[in-house]
């Protein structure tokens, strides 16, 4: 029985070993990413100044002084605030009908609808986007940019509304319905509030996605880095959409503010993302 004991805890040793070597294998792609962006990107907002960094034009013909990221960090501020309201005001009757009315074949089949949204190509939301408002227009603007990245966080918001509200528990149901609240006030009065935290984490991940997003804004904002937008209806630029466009561009200036700029919304994605998780552990039903 001793042996049979010690190859025992030999084995469970060999076992969460190994769990751990894959582990850290799997975390150090990730690692190795925020290690490259955080060297080369400090390097880029020290030659500028963070202040300056974050509200200058960009300068990349100069490399010691390449300026900053001031107009596209408005233009992504502009399209993640417009393409949050319009998704939120879609996403949240979506995601209540969805938890409602489970068991309906319209519910089904719009939470089917909406999974397949999750894994549709982006790019292709931009070119429809391009194809019906851009073209419209006549020209690229900001309106369209948020249009497609509401389209793309919008499934994303649907979902995790629909699982807040399946997360409520039973006796809190019964009680609203049994102070005679019809199905929707029930819904809107009393599970929404009950909801709120794990609705709100949707919307933060959603935020974190629409911040993240280029291949939208290929074809719909026109991609100008050097003045702020001017209003929804004329062009502009996002600090994405500079990282993809001065990536590979020749010059080091330009690669630089591409550095800086990815330090930037990782930053800013990271911040998201450690808010929704705290939010996460605040959730009490």
């Amino acid at each position: 029985m001793p042996r049979i004991e010690a190859r025992r805890r030999l084995a469970n040793l060999a076992g969460m070993g190994l769990v751990a070597v894959l582990a850290a294998a799997a975390l150090l792609p990730l690692f190795h990413i925020v290690a490259v962006v955080a060297v080369n990107g400090v390097e880029a907002i020290e030659r500028s100044g963070v202040l300056s960094f974050l509200t200058e034009a960009p300068n990349p013909l100069d490399p010691m002084h390449p300026g900053g990221i001031g107009p596209a960090l408005e233009g992504t501020a502009l399209l993640v605030a417009l393409s949050t309201l319009f998704s939120v005001a879609l996403a949240l009757p979506a995601g209540v009908f969805i938890a409602e009315f489970r068991r309906a074949g319209v519910s089904r089949l719009t939470l089917m609808l909406t999974l397949i949204l999750v894994e549709f190509p982006t790019v292709l939301v931009g070119l429809t986007i391009y194809a019906t408002e851009v073209k419209w227009v006549g020209h690229y603007n900001m309106l369209a940019g948020a249009l497609a990245l509401a389209i793309v966080v919008l499934p994303y918001m649907a979902v995790h509304v629909s699982e807040a509200l399946r997360g409520i528990p039973r006796d809190l149901r019964e009680a609203a319905f049994s102070v005679a609240a019809s199905r929707m006030k029930a819904v809107y009065r009393v599970l929404l509030g009950v909801a709120r935290r794990g609705i709100l984490v949707g919307v933060l991940m959603g935020l974190a996605k629409a911040a993240g997003e280029t291949a939208p804004l290929l074809f719909t904002i026109g991609g100008y880095f050097q003045v702020p937008p001017q209003g929804l209806t004329g062009p502009g630029g996002a600090v994405s959409l500079l990282i993809y466009d001065y990536a590979q561009q020749a010059l080091p200036g330009y690669r630089l503010l591409a550095w800086g700029a990815a330090l930037v919304l990782m930053v800013i994605v990271f911040a998201v993302m450690i808010a929704a998780r705290l939010l996460v552990r605040e959730v009490r039903l």
